[in-house]
């Protein structure tokens, strides 16, 4: 098979990124031609592991410190596209240029399983690539987080689309009823592999990981460890990532004193080793897609705490079994789950157990074989 995935930044750090990598490395593994092609390039090296046999192309590549067309084109603004997408994506110089050269870069396209990972590739795939390649729609968020103009766009879109698939059962449910002329799948993210390190559950450790960005919630994480210090001051908190918040992220940490016990530790390039490293994973997210990060802290052994956000945590931890999910938002109960945690080492070893056998579901191979099946029965019917 030959894949082209489409992404906004295969070198910037998040999940979809994480996700894609993963799915292009697995599927190059069993001999398909991959490619990712990335609508922004400003690093010479990407954040996560990609098999040398995955090829790259930047749409707009900028590691010169100016801006290169993947086809070196010079000539005049294409602007016919302008009033078949919603407005937001005209109004600036950069976003226009992007997704001129990804028209263009469609247009090239020939016998390709095309993958589109977010709305505004989507919207742009099925109005300019070829209907006889396979196209497909990835979606990381449910139907509910798009508004507005943006949902009218999906509509009109994504009921010309191969196939549509989504992370959970229940964004499954919720796209499968409003594209019924659609074929709809649910195939969850992959871990990138089974054989990590694992945690001996034994450093008074906290870990949380992801942007710092408001839906992440890390503000409510660092006052509900406020709390917990104040049973357990041999804890501390690390928390991996970086993002807008970081400085005011910063000041709470100052302003409740937790200087001592809180740590942001910024990105990393080894996450599992970091996540190893602790004895319990919080998540304080808003809303989460999938939560591939709660999955990845599950496969190094980690019992897990969270709210119990829409929608991805309640499908990936079995309250009381392997996690622990508490009341979105309620800064005291993800306090008291987290102590109750660092208080019972027999119910942390028990979900951890149990948090390994989950991870298990979620291995490469299992995920794979089903994008595989997919795609052999996508490239059949057409």
């Amino acid at each position: 098979m030959k894949l082209t995935y489409l992404i906004y930044n295969a070198f910037g750090v998040g999940g979809t990124v994480r996700t894609v990598f993963n799915q292009a490395n697995a599927m190059a593994e069993r001999g398909h031609d991959v490619e990712i092609a990335t609508m922004l390039r400003y690093h010479e090296e990407p954040p996560f592991p990609l098999d040398e046999r995955v090829r790259v192309t930047a749409l707009i590549d900028n590691r010169s410190g100016s801006y290169v067309d993947w086809d070196g084109y010079a000539g005049p603004e294409d602007t016919s596209w302008h009033d078949r997408f919603p407005a937001g994506l005209s109004k600036n110089v950069d976003s226009r240029r992007r997704i001129g050269a990804m028209i263009r870069f469609l247009k090239s396209l020939e016998d390709r399983i095309v993958v589109g990972t977010r709305p505004t590739i989507n919207l742009v795939v099925a109005e300019y690539a070829d209907p006889s390649l396979v196209r497909v729609v990835q979606e990381h968020a449910g139907l509910s987080t798009h508004k507005g103009e943006w949902l009218e766009a999906i509509e009109a879109a994504y009921v010309q689309m191969d196939a549509l698939v989504c992370l959970t059962e229940a964004d499954r449910s919720a796209y499968a009823k409003a594209f019924p002329e659609v074929r709809v799948e649910r195939i969850p993210n992959a871990l990138h592999t089974l054989d990590v390190p694992r945690s001996n559950l034994s450093r008074p450790q906290v870990v949380s990981a992801g942007r710092l960005d408001g839906n992440k919630g890390i503000d409510k994480l660092i006052e509900a460890f406020g709390l917990v210090v104040e049973a357990h001051p041999e804890w501390t908190l690390r928390i991996h990532g970086d993002g807008p918040e970081l400085e005011a992220l910063r000041k709470a940490i100052r302003t409740r004193h937790l200087y001592n016990h809180v740590f942001l530790m910024g990105p990393t390039r080894k996450l599992d080793e970091e996540l190893a490293k602790g004895s319990v994973f919080a998540m304080s997210s808003k809303s989460e897609g999938f939560g591939m990060v709660l999955l990845e802290a599950m496969n190094c052994g980690l019992p897990v705490v969270s709210f119990n956000c829409p929608v991805g945590p309640r499908e990936l931890v079995t309250d009381g079994v392997d996690g622990l999910l508490v009341p979105e938002r309620d800064v005291a109960a993800l306090a008291e789950g987290i102590s109750r945690l660092i208080e019972d080492e027999e119910l942390r070893r028990r979900f951890s157990r149990a948090a390994l056998q989950k991870a298990a579901e979620y291995g490469p191979d299992v995920v794979t074989k089903s994008w595989e099946d997919l795609y052999q029965a996508l490239i059949a019917a057409k």
